[in-house]
This record gives C-alpha cells, structure tokens and sequence, in this order.
C-alpha cells in the first residue's frame, strides 16, 4: 500500500513532461538547452573563479601593469589592435560592461588614441549587430517583437536617424536593443553609421575623460582606494549625471514646439 509520500512523489512525476513533449515542444526544447547552457556556464565561471582567485587581486593586477605597459611600448599597434577587436566584440554581444571597458581604455591609453579608439570600435560593434539583425536574424526578431515593428515603421521611414540619435543619448534605452529594432527598419547603413558615432561620442568622452583621471594600479595599491578621488573624476560623475537631464530638457522642448506647430496648423474650426 502506497504512502502519502509516495503518492506526492508519485504525481511530480507525471507533472513533469515526457521526452516525447520534449521532442515535439520547441518552447520545451529551447529552455532546456538554455538551462543546460546556463548551468554549464556557471559551472566554468565557479572553477575559473577559484582556480584564479589570486589572479584578481589587486597586488598582482599591479604587478602585471608593468608588463602590460612594457608590451605597449614594444608592440603598439598590435596592442590597438587587439583591444579594438576586444571592444568591438564586446559592443556587439552587448556585454553589460560596456562603461568599464570605455573607461579602462580610457585609464590605460592617452585621451586622443582611447577616443578614437572606443568610438570606432563602439560604433563597429552596433554595426556588427545592425548587420547580424537585418541578414541573419530577421524573421525571428520579427517573431519576437510579434508585430510590433510594424507600428514604428512608419516613424523610422520618416525620421529614423533622429529616434536614432535620441535613442543613444538614452542610457536606458539598451544598446544592443537599439541595433537590433534599426536593423528591421528601412534606415541606410551609412546614416546609421555616422548617426551612432555621433550620438555616442558625448558618453563615451565622458567615460574616457574618468579613466584618465585614475591613477596607475601601483598608486591605488600603495596608496589605497582613496588615491582614485580627483577633481577630474567629480567632474566626469557631475557629467554623467547632467547629460540625462539636458537630453530631457532638450526632448520636453522640442516635444512643446511640435505640438505647438501642430496647433498654428490645425485649421480654425
């Protein structure tokens, strides 16, 4: 005679789908493999972290600084290029790092070489996933947004460097998000080019501007944490802070004068 045990274990089982659900169920075999993936990942990110736990510390970051710098001054443009790649990739996937490698650049080259630098290869990367989003992932983009595009193409026909421009200046608005929805629309690829190196170059001095202002890893080391604090630092923050306030006043301005414009030309009745 089953126990209560065994009856409750009993119905999770057959709560739980069958292979064959599994086989016929695409929505089942896609969580399943990104779960698979997912735990994979964690799993490596475990072992790396403990097997190069030494490897983050401050001290030994500082020591390899050194070397990093003597390989810069022997191989300087092989260093360019592959932090460009590094950067230009990391843009493209949209890795949540994207302000920490601008800065880091910023930190470690001088201000001209690192713009020039993060705003290309920044500027690449949203070009790579443009790209990938018009030629390769079209149709299912289209299935996820399930129609949705529809009602924007009508305004992106119209004006789509300008939700374009305004978009990037929006840091809530996801970067890679942005590339995505542009490449379903109608826009040029040399507009969407020039538009997003343009709208980005604010941000991205701003962030290089705060990595130069960072001391070498050696003075944080020697000096502690407080050796970062300058006024050029300040400065950059006050700027992060003040740019999203004057895109918004910017927009709420252009928004009344559009609205009144419609109005002067809205027939008397």
């Amino acid at each position: 005679m089953d126990t209560a045990e065994d009856q409750l274990d009993a119905e999770a089982r057959d709560q739980l789908p069958s292979p064959r659900q599994i086989e016929s169920s695409p929505w089942l075999k896609t969580w399943a493999y990104r779960a698979a993936w997912v735990a994979g990942v964690a799993v490596l990110v475990v072992v790396a972290a403990w097997q190069c736990s030494d490897c983050f510390s401050l001290d030994y970051l500082a020591s390899q600084e050194g070397n990093l710098r003597s390989f810069q001054s022997d191989h300087p443009y092989l260093l360019y290029g592959i932090v460009f790649v590094v950067y230009t990739v990391g843009f493209a996937i949209g890795l949540p790092l994207a302000a920490v490698m601008t800065i880091v650049v910023g930190w470690f080259f001088d201000f001209v070489p690192a713009l020039i630098l993060s705003s290309i290869g920044s500027t690449a990367g949203a070009v790579l996933t443009f790209l990938a989003s018009r030629y390769f992932f079209r149709r299912r983009m289209q299935r996820w947004l399930d129609g949705t595009m529809e009602k924007f193409q009508t305004e992106l026909s119209d004006g789509g460097a300008f939700y374009l421009f305004i978009s990037r200046l929006i840091p809530q608005i996801p970067f890679v998000l942005v590339n995505l929805v542009m490449g379903l629309s109608t826009i040029k690829l040399r507009t969407f080019w020039w538009v997003s190196q343009l709208s980005m170059l604010p941000v991205l001095i701003v962030f290089v501007w705060i990595g130069g202002s960072l001391p070498s890893l050696q003075t944080i080391a020697d000096k502690g944490v407080t050796s970062v604090i300058s006024w050029q630092l300040m400065l950059g923050i006050t700027a992060m802070g003040v740019i999203p306030l004057l895109i918004r006043l910017g927009l709420n301005y252009y928004q009344a004068c559009g609205q009144t414009e419609a109005e002067q030309a809205e027939p008397a009745r």
